[in-house]
């Protein structure tokens, strides 16, 4: 993933990236990543994720608008947490088994 732009609303700084889905252990990893930074930066706000139909990809929501200097390093900080991460998950994909080369199902005990 990768940060397509960057605006500040009233009270929050967003983060518009070009992810499609994050499954919840990818949200706990940019959580854990970036949460330690803010609080050495002196910021006790969190961050949460949205999206909206005009979106692009996920916003990830600082719910503050730090300094210049601050917003620069926590603007590096989350590129570097979310560039492992794909666009969109992997998909699962499931397929009927072929009933001639499928193993041979045990009848249930009644």
């Amino acid at each position: 993933m990768t940060i397509l732009r960057v605006y500040e609303s009233w009270i929050h700084t967003h983060f518009v990236t070009d992810g499609q889905r994050l499954p919840s252990d990818r949200v706990r990893e940019i959580e854990r990543g970036l949460t330690p930074m803010l609080r050495e930066l002196g910021i006790v706000f969190g961050i949460h994720l949205a999206r909206e139909r005009s979106d692009p990809g996920i916003r990830v929501v600082l719910e503050c608008r730090p300094h210049e200097r601050d917003m620069t390093l926590i603007r590096r900080r989350l590129a570097a947490i979310i560039a492992p991460i794909p666009k969109s998950p992997p998909t699962t994909v499931a397929r009927a088994a072929d009933p001639e080369t499928a193993p041979a199902r045990r009848p249930s005990p009644e």
